[in-house]
C-alpha cells in the first residue's frame, strides 16, 4: 500500500506543532510524525468520524480532481 509523504496541518495547528518541537527538542517534523504514529497505533483509539458540509465536500473534490486531471483524463 502506498502511503503519502506529505502532511498537510490545520491552520491552527501549524504554531502548536512548533511549540510542542521547541520543547521537547525534536530535531525535525518526521520525528514527530513517527512518535505521533506510533503513539496512536500502539495505544487503542476510538475514531470518531464527523460530517462533512456538502459545498466543503465539493470544494475539496474540485480540487482534487483539478491536481489529478490528467490521470483522471486516462482513465477514461
Amino acid at each position: 500500500m502506498s502511503k503519502p509523504r506529505t502532511v498537510r496541518l490545520e491552520e491552527w495547528l501549524d504554531p502548536e506543532v512548533e511549540n510542542y518541537m521547541e520543547k521537547n527538542n525534536l530535531n525535525n517534523f518526521n520525528q514527530l510524525v513517527n512518535l505521533a504514529l506510533k503513539e496512536f497505533i500502539i495505544n487503542p483509539q476510538t475514531i470518531e468520524l464527523k460530517p462533512i458540509a456538502k459545498d466543503k465536500w465539493t470544494k475539496q473534490m474540485k480540487k482534487a480532481y483539478a491536481k489529478s486531471k490528467k490521470a483522471m483524463d486516462e482513465l477514461k
